[in-house]
């Protein structure tokens, strides 16, 4: 069974981004509260990504999101339709994306 590796100390930043990248696929980890000011951090780091690299396959980690917004579930919206996957595991998690996606998560 995989283990979260979530930071235990959050109560200092509102987000994190992480960005892995692998040689198909470019992994943006996502760590805290996705809303507010964060939510256009996280959209300049994406189009970041997408613009350095727009043959890779981006994902967005979910994991170790504790809330989102109503800008933050848009801005999430956005990414899936132009391409990027979203994963995560945990309930709320998994209910944000099927919510997103319109599809169950495995």
């Amino acid at each position: 069974m995989a283990r979260s590796a979530c930071s235990a100390d959050d109560s200092k930043r509102m987000l994190r981004i992480q960005v892995d990248e692998q040689p198909e696929t470019t992994i943006l980890r996502i760590e805290g509260k996705l809303a507010g000011e964060w939510v256009d951090e996280l959209r300049r780091v994406w189009m970041t990504v997408r613009t350095e690299s727009p043959k890779k396959q981006a994902v967005l980690e979910l994991s170790c999101v504790m809330s989102v917004d109503k800008p933050g579930r848009k801005l999430l919206s956005q990414m899936h339709s132009r391409g990027t996957q979203l994963s995560g595991s945990g309930l709320i998690v998994r209910s944000l994306i099927e919510e997103i996606t319109g599809s169950s998560v495995i």
